[in-house]
């Protein structure tokens, strides 16, 4: 589920990033990263599998919620992530397989009823027309679900990713208070998430397709975040219109959506943008992230994407220095990653504090080290 507590974090989060601080990994040390993630996902699977329900737990205790202990989305969101992640990494078969068989239990989070056009509910096989949704939610499996793609070729996923990319643009875009994306279909206040995340998954779905209508409605929300939600100051997006605040998974999306651009449309400015966006993010946010495992993965996963595009260490630099905090850390009871990155415990035993790390671990080993020399 969307992150509620949003608004207060990250407010006066500007601290210059040293951006050169870790020394650059062996490939041993990348082949270890790949390790902790395919054990990071089998305790997963140990530990909050619900043998009754045939799925995950939100949390270790399943007594906390009798008639909804499973996952919620936004929860099994990372350990999707950390699967189709180590499935880039070594794409096996037995990886490519885990990767289908969590995607077709993801399926069962759409709800048809849901106005105008169905969309995907936080909690598993909903179907209640009235239910409370969430955009950002949808956001997180669309892009989930194009990974997936990317990781075992299979275009049916394409579908599910397009399903979640249409609910955010056509069912909660604004048109009668000027535009922009609502955060739920209570439609209570817009945010930049599901914008983002939108901008993103349309980027990458025009891509594949070449269809026109995805393109469209990728300028769209550009176009609206830049004109009504862009900070000149710290050259970063602002969550909405009427906030101030910046977060980091929000510059990453966008960062990622740009980079996109730049690729299919050839067009340079494109990714200067996407550069830029990663400066000032560096600028803005701490270089020891320091919000939530969950979102902070986000934002470091983008920035994984902008330095496969321009090799600039920095942007591995970060995301290293941040996974090597996870390990030394993060690790609670039976040696589950159940604390932040600065080993804070987070309440809850939560799969999500547990998967995002994990899901780190998975988005390094993707990507080759930078040069030792």
């Amino acid at each position: 589920m969307a992150l509620l507590a949003a608004l207060a974090v990250l407010l006066g989060a500007a601290a210059t990033s040293d951006a050169r601080g870790p020394s650059p990994p062996s490939e041993q040390e990348r082949r270890e990263f790949l390790n902790h993630a395919e054990v990071g996902v089998k305790r997963a699977r140990q530990l909050w599998w619900n043998h009754n329900l045939g799925w995950y737990d939100e949390r270790l205790n399943n007594n906390w919620n009798r008639s909804m202990p499973l996952v919620r989305l936004w929860s099994a969101y990372p350990l999707f992530e950390a699967l189709t992640a180590i499935a880039l990494a070594e794409p096996t078969p037995a990886h490519k397989a885990a990767v289908r068989s969590f995607a077709a239990k993801a399926r069962r989070y759409w709800n048809p009823e849901l106005h105008p056009i169905g969309g995907f509910a936080y909690y598993i096989d909903t179907k209640n027309p009235r239910i409370r949704a969430y955009y950002d939610d949808n956001g997180w499996w669309g892009i989930a679900f194009l990974d997936a793609y990317r990781a075992t070729g299979d275009r049916s996923f394409l579908r599910d990713a397009r399903r979640a990319f249409r609910f955010i643009v056509l069912s909660g875009w604004d048109d009668a208070g000027g535009g922009g994306i609502w955060w739920e279909t209570w439609h209570k206040h817009k945010t930049a998430e599901p914008l983002a995340a939108a901008a993103y998954i349309g980027a990458v779905l025009y891509g594949i397709t070449r269809e026109r209508s995805y393109l469209d409605q990728v300028t769209k929300l550009i176009a609206w975040a830049d004109t009504r939600t862009w900070d000149a100051r710290r050259r970063l997006y602002r969550r909405s219109d009427t906030s101030d605040v910046v977060m980091n998974y929000v510059q990453g999306m966008m960062i990622g959506a740009h980079l996109e651009l730049c690729r299919v449309l050839e067009q340079p400015a494109y990714c200067a943008k996407a550069q830029a966006l990663g400066r000032a993010s560096l600028l803005a946010f701490p270089a020891d992230a320091a919000w939530t495992p969950i979102a902070d993965g986000i934002y470091l996963r983008h920035l994984l994407d902008l330095y496969r595009y321009d090799r600039d260490p920095r942007w591995y630099g970060i995301a290293l220095r941040n996974a090597r905090r996870a390990l030394r850390n993060s690790r609670g009871r039976s040696g589950l990653f159940l604390k932040d990155w600065a080993g804070r415990p987070v309440p809850g035993d939560l799969l999500r504090t547990h998967a995002s790390s994990v899901a780190l671990f998975a988005w390094l080993a993707t990507v080759a080290p930078p040069s030792r020399e």
